[in-house]
């Protein structure tokens, strides 16, 4: 598939893998706002997106494109260096070699600190980073290329997607919007394009309103006939944790996770898993709180086994919530038993809080032990640590977490160490287990202690 000017017959694009034409056919039917092309280490999606770019451009005069990599730093040695390299010509990625766009002979101008091309029909292609995609808001775009968006940092993919649909209502077309990336993790682009889920605080497990308007294709590395290296990738990828990201499209943990130890097949448990749900000790109960102003409230509940193994058995994660919804309402000096807590009809036990004195009263008065949390990260994020190791005598690990808990999981497969004390952290629900776990096993002296009962 490739498209020729009218100018000097110049063709732009070549020859495609199964997986790039039924993502060309996906973009060109017009169902769909989102497409997403999400495929293995050497899938092609630069090239893919490249040339759908300058397709599109060629056809559209005088028209305007976007182009957004992670951001720019990231996105001059990958997408852009990419998408110049597939302009027709000799020579044309800027900064290599002298090189310069417009040698390509269907480049008019070319502005490098802008980051803008325009091309000989007038239409202008303009490359970006999602890191600061607010800037893009004013502007219409017939089409839109998103690469490497797994890889978006601290950008809000929901907030981000409502965004560039808004820009898209140009009336030569195609007002589409392409994403090209691999897995990496379990995070915003997993929950849209695997879960298909709203975000956090907005629904959570709901089904995304407009999953109707989005195909997702995936391609599987190993099928991709163009690829120069499949051997290499074979051997170093097939049979290892990485495969499913790095050669079939899919997802697995990513990389420099806080938590690396912790696994599906190890950790997890339930009805759906491989590994069933243990005998529970019926009366011992150890709880974890956290909230933010602006962050979900979250509570776990923690049983132990006949082995002494903690097991996460439920989670309640709710945004925009008061804390009465989680320990019930007080009316005339009674508590009248309409919390989650009661409705869920949860042992009571020890409950260690964020240090928030009226909601550690709250779960006092609704019959926990509740203590203020000692919350040093570097101890609490070892103790946690501590307990997700498999023990060398009876080979299993002291940690185990039921399936229904999502949100924790997520944060386990998701947590990584270059977040840790920052704002970009998602760790609500692993505060709360660091919370517990500390609590529980974690021994300080009493006059450096921050914890209390009420």
């Amino acid at each position: 598939m490739a498209t020729t000017t009218e100018s000097n017959l110049v063709e732009v694009g070549g020859e495609y893998w199964s997986a790039q034409l039924k993502a060309f056919d996906a973009l060109e039917s017009g169902n769909y706002d989102l497409v997403v092309f999400r495929a293995g280490y050497g899938g092609g999606k630069t090239l893919f997106g490249s040339d759908w770019i300058l397709q599109t451009a060629l056809q559209v005069p005088d028209g305007h494109s976007l182009v957004l990599a992670p951001d720019r730093t990231k996105g001059g040695p990958a997408t852009y260096k990419g998408f110049y390299e597939r302009l027709p010509g000799e020579n044309t990625v800027p900064n290599d070699a002298d090189g310069d766009p417009e040698n390509s002979p269907i480049v008019a101008g070319h502005h490098g600190t802008k980051h803008r091309l325009t091309l000989i029909n007038g239409h202008i292609v303009q490359l970006g980073g999602a890191d600061i995609w607010s800037r893009f808001a004013g502007t219409e775009f017939n089409a839109i290329w998103c690469d490497e968006v797994a890889h978006y940092g601290t950008t809000d993919l929901y907030d981000l997607h409502e965004m560039l649909i808004s820009r898209q209502r140009t009336e030569q077309g195609p007002n589409v919007t392409l994403w090209t990336s691999t897995g990496n993790g379990f995070d915003q682009f997993y929950d849209i394009t695997e879960q298909q889920v709203q975000p956090d605080g907005k629904g959570g497990e709901e089904p995304l309103p407009w999953q109707d308007r989005m195909e997702v294709i995936v391609g599987d590395t190993r099928n991709n006939p163009f690829h120069n290296e499949l051997d290499k990738m074979r051997a170093q990828f097939e049979g290892t944790a990485r495969e499913r990201q790095a050669l079939a499209g899919g997802f697995s943990a990513a990389e420099g996770l806080v938590y690396s130890e912790f696994t599906r097949e190890t950790h997890v448990v339930g009805p759906e898993s491989p590994t069933p749900v243990p005998d529970i000790r019926d009366t011992w109960r150890l709880y974890g709180y956290d909230y933010g102003h602006a962050d979900p409230r979250v509570l776990l509940e923690i049983g132990k086994t006949p082995t002494d193994q903690y097991i996460v058995l439920d989670e309640y994660y709710e945004t925009q919530q008061p804390v009465e919804k989680l320990t019930g309402k007080w009316d005339d000096g009674r508590l009248l038993r309409d919390g989650w807590i009661q409705k869920q009809e949860k042992i009571p036990g020890e409950v260690y809080c964020d240090h928030e004195p009226e909601h550690i009263e709250k779960f006092t008065h609704a019959g926990f032990e509740a203590y203020a949390a000692t919350k040093n990260l570097d101890e609490g994020i070892e103790e946690v640590r501590s307990v997700i190791e498999i023990d060398d005598a009876n080979e299993i690990p002291g940690l185990l977490v039921y399936e229904d808990c999502v949100n924790l999981i997520k944060e386990f497969q998701s947590y990584k160490e270059e977040d840790v004390g920052t704002s970009r952290a998602t760790d609500h629900a692993l505060d709360s287990l660091r919370y517990a776990i500390m609590g529980d096993r974690y021994v300080e002296d009493d006059s450096n202690s921050g914890s209390g009962t009420w």
